[in-house]
């Protein structure tokens, strides 16, 4: 199965698009689409990468801090950390560069995946080719989160800022904490528009199949959890969540003017057929139930209860999203509670998070 992410943040003005501004790809700010997932599992057991070797990039810098935060972050959810692959860091960062230049003199004003080959700092069309360009392998998956933001003092705070406009979306969350295996890190700032350009490429190559597509994963491939495990986001006990939802393109909910921080459940989907089904899905604050939608893949619709589905196609199959309607309290520890069940067998899950101010 291919997984394909197709969000773009859309600007309505340069100053907008810089405060916020993200778009994802197969690799991050991912959706899905499409193809015949293997017939059966590569491994009911999982096969997550609990420990990487050290980044090479400069102490101190956006990269470096990217690298050991979104790492960190996928340990906490148990779906594998990412190796360093500086193929993809080059690829990433040629990317980076383009966008926030482009931005700057204005030849675009939404983050984008493609590149057109009459602007500035242009190297190549898509994720894909940018990956095959700078050395990638023909069949590597290539994915991708694109983002554009104020540039801050610090290496770390630029980090937090990208990070947190791919960690508060529905899809570029979903496809940050995906199957991917590797990670390129780029980051390119203008001085004279104070901007940065924050771009991730996500490698696949492990038990994958079948032509890549142009920003794509592969279902069955990369890093798989067991079947009987399950991965949530905001993860067990993690503290100061963001309270709302980060604007991206396509919007996973047009008619909510300013939601509250996505929390998705998520488990292996890699083989043909697999579905996640919900009975329950609630989030609440001292004992009252907090308004929101659940969001599931169309596949999902059958067989769940008080559902709607994606209006974009862009969940993957075995990825629930909860959306509140409004943004979440400050400083607030909520519940969320999970039940459902993976291709007929029940799911039950229940944790907590708490709020930042």
């Amino acid at each position: 199965m291919k997984q394909k992410n197709i969000s773009a943040l859309t600007a309505v003005s340069f100053a907008a698009a810089i405060a916020l501004s993200a778009c994802g790809g197969g690799g991050s700010s991912g959706s899905t689409t499409g193809a015949t997932p293997p017939a059966t599992s590569p491994s009911t057991a999982g096969n997550l990468q609990t420990s990487v070797p050290a980044a090479t990039y400069t102490g101190g810098t956006a990269q470096a801090t990217i690298f050991a935060q979104l790492n960190a972050y996928r340990s906490a959810m148990g779906v594998g950390q990412l190796k360093q692959d500086s193929v993809l860091d080059t690829s990433a960062n040629a990317h980076a560069l383009y966008l926030v230049n482009n931005f700057a003199n204005g030849n675009i004003t939404s983050v984008t995946h493609n590149e057109i080959s009459t602007f500035a700092n242009y190297y190549e069309a898509t994720p894909l080719s940018r990956a095959r360009k700078a050395g990638a392998p023909a069949t590597e998956w290539i994915g991708e989160n694109a983002a554009v933001g104020l540039s801050l003092a610090t290496g770390d705070a630029n980090a937090a800022s990208c990070l947190g406009q791919y960690l508060n979306t529905v899809y570029h969350l979903q496809a940050a904490t995906s199957v991917e295996e590797t990670i390129g890190v780029g980051f390119q700032t203008n001085a004279g528009q104070a901007t940065y350009g924050c771009v991730l490429d996500f490698g696949q190559t492990t038990n994958v199949n079948g032509t890549p597509i142009d920003n794509g994963f592969y279902a069955g491939g990369g890093q798989q959890m067991a079947t009987d495990v399950s991965a949530v986001t905001p993860y067990p006990n993690e503290t100061n969540v963001a309270r709302a939802m980060v604007a991206e393109a396509p919007n996973p909910a047009p008619d909510l003017p300013s939601p509250g921080r996505p929390v998705l459940f998520r488990v292996t989907a890699a083989s043909a057929g697999d579905v996640l089904t919900v009975t329950s899905f609630t989030l609440s604050a001292s004992g009252s139930a907090v308004p929101a939608r659940i969001i599931v893949p169309s596949a999902a619709m059958t067989g769940s209860t008080g559902t709607t589905a994606d209006v974009n196609n862009a969940l993957f199959a075995g990825v629930v999203a909860l959306l509140p309607l409004t943004p979440l309290a400050a400083n607030t520890t909520y519940t969320a509670t999970f039940s459902g069940e993976r291709d007929g067998k029940p799911v039950n899950m229940t944790w907590t998070f708490t709020t930042g101010s």
